[in-house]
């Protein structure tokens, strides 16, 4: 199946990891890649590590939790970080290219049993993964793997095509308050 977890709201990767534990828990393989990540610091790379999910990050480090809003990379912790999305250098593009990479290969090598490309949206969004490309490789798939899509904005050809999508709608964030994200919560 293809699930994708979408919306402007708090929660789609933690729903991706929820996912991850249950699946590990059952015995399955799990890889996590991530698109536009590079944070060390976030509690589900630790409890990933622990459970035996394999989680590999592909993007920009920043001390805190980063998430694109409004064209930007915005710091979740002290939102002083901001780094214009829009304006992806080249090390950006390598990134994004090892990570879709590592995904058809991950699918390739039978290496999991649910692959999860965290914030793919995002690397579609800003031309670093092919929409067109993306499509033909996930209905392409092996019936024996399962394929967790996150990120903001999903594409109507996505959804389309997808087995299940669930819309996570931010209805109120402490961070509109100016409120620090919270070590355990958070990040």
């Amino acid at each position: 199946m293809i699930q994708i977890y979408t919306g402007d709201g708090k929660g789609k990767t933690t729903a991706a990891f929820g996912l991850a534990m249950r699946a590990a828990g059952q015995g399955l393989k799990v890889r996590v890649i991530q698109f536009m990540k590079g944070n060390t610091f976030s509690g589900e790379l630790s409890s990933a590590e622990r459970l035996g999910i394999e989680v590999f990050q592909f993007g920009r480090t920043c001390p805190h939790a980063a998430v694109i809003k409004g064209g930007f990379m915005e710091c979740l912790d002290c939102g002083q970080c901001l780094i214009r999305a829009r304006e992806m250098d080249e090390l950006d593009r390598k990134k994004a290219a090892l990570a879709w990479q590592l995904a058809r290969d991950s699918i390739c090598s039978k290496a999991c049993d649910l692959l999860i490309l965290d914030e793919i949206m995002a690397a579609l969004k800003h031309g670093l993964v092919s929409l067109k490309e993306l499509i033909i490789w996930l209905q392409d798939l092996p019936s024996s793997v399962e394929v967790v899509l996150t990120g903001r904005n999903a594409p109507p050809e996505l959804i389309q095509i997808a087995d299940l999508v669930s819309e996570v709608k931010e209805i109120k964030h402490p961070y509109k308050q100016k409120k620090q994200g919270r070590r355990g919560f958070e990040y």
